[in-house]
């Protein structure tokens, strides 16, 4: 039985996830996306990493307004403090980043406001790799704590940020984690298994300036990440490509429309609170037209 058609289906009238790549500063763009899509879409399942990882978590713990202010009021000197240590190794304080986000992540609140189940992707040196840690919208289901840990492991990019360590709890194994593009790779199955069937990859890999020899560093930087989200795409997809063709998945994936002229790292205000507006005027084109983003 063939996937059915937009027209018999339109997207929202199924359950549908939504994966939120990475990107450091340009993840103010995907906020500004997903804040305007959470106004026309009910999500089924959100998967993160790096800062699609905390913009996830916003939809995931109802704070709508809060991923709004955290990106347009965006304050860099408060979560990014110079504190370069060779072991392990590290530019930025990883205390200072956990203070700021203990302001908005709030496990306890997280448990009484979950919205759908949430999976925080990082990748774990200790163990398989892939650390998809899962949180369920229903009592009593997957809840792996602690939140905080996990949401930090996703986002501390190797060499930038230290490694985040979870302790061993009932009966989970000792981890370290690092950020997940590191393996560029999701797991989609959880989600197929508990009911997704439409998706939508929701990326910040826009359209680069840059090719080559004539890139310069912050050329070739963009270039990197934009490999490393599009391998995320295709990694995830592959591993599923034989899934039951009966349960007619579908598979959006929608990028800026625009260059982001943004500093990877830089967390500018100015330049998140612009990203953050063009995400929620672009996620309009997303939602009058989305089979133009459908992949299969």
């Amino acid at each position: 039985m063939p996937a059915p058609s937009l027209a018999e289906a339109p997207v929202g009238s199924r359950p549908i996830a939504v994966i939120l790549s990475g990107g450091g500063a340009y993840g103010s763009w995907q906020g500004g996306a997903l804040y305007r899509l959470a106004h026309g879409l009910k999500f089924h399942s959100v998967l993160g990493t790096s800062a699609g990882c905390l913009n996830g978590f916003a939809y995931f713990q109802n704070e709508l307004e809060t991923l709004k202010s955290l990106w347009r009021d965006i304050a860099r000197d408060r979560f990014l403090k110079l504190s370069p240590r060779l072991y392990p190794p590290r530019i930025f304080s990883q205390e200072a980043l956990r203070a700021f986000l203990e302001r908005f992540v709030n496990e306890e609140k997280a448990r009484q406001e979950r919205k759908c189940w949430f999976y925080a992707v990082s990748v774990d040196i200790l163990n398989d790799g892939l650390c998809q840690a899962t949180y369920s919208p229903e009592p009593g289901g997957p809840w792996d704590s602690p939140l905080l840990d996990h949401i930090m492991g996703s986002i501390a990019i190797p060499f930038v940020m230290a490694p985040v360590e979870v302790p061993a709890t009932n009966g989970s194994r000792r981890k370290i984690l690092f950020d997940g593009h590191v393996i560029s790779f999701a797991s989609l199955r959880p989600m197929i298994d508990r009911g997704a069937r439409d998706f939508l990859f929701l990326g910040v890999a826009g359209p680069t300036r840059h090719e080559g020899k004539h890139a310069g560093i912050p050329g070739m930087i963009h270039i990197v990440i934009h490999q490393l989200l599009r391998a995320q795409v295709s990694n995830s997809m592959e591993a599923i490509a034989h899934t039951n063709p009966e349960l007619g998945l579908r598979f959006f994936e929608f990028n800026p429309p625009r260059h982001l002229s943004l500093s990877v790292l830089g967390f500018r205000n100015h330049e998140c609170r612009q990203g953050f507006d063009w995400g929620v005027e672009d996620a309009e084109l997303f939602l009058k037209k989305p089979g133009d983003y459908l992949l299969r």
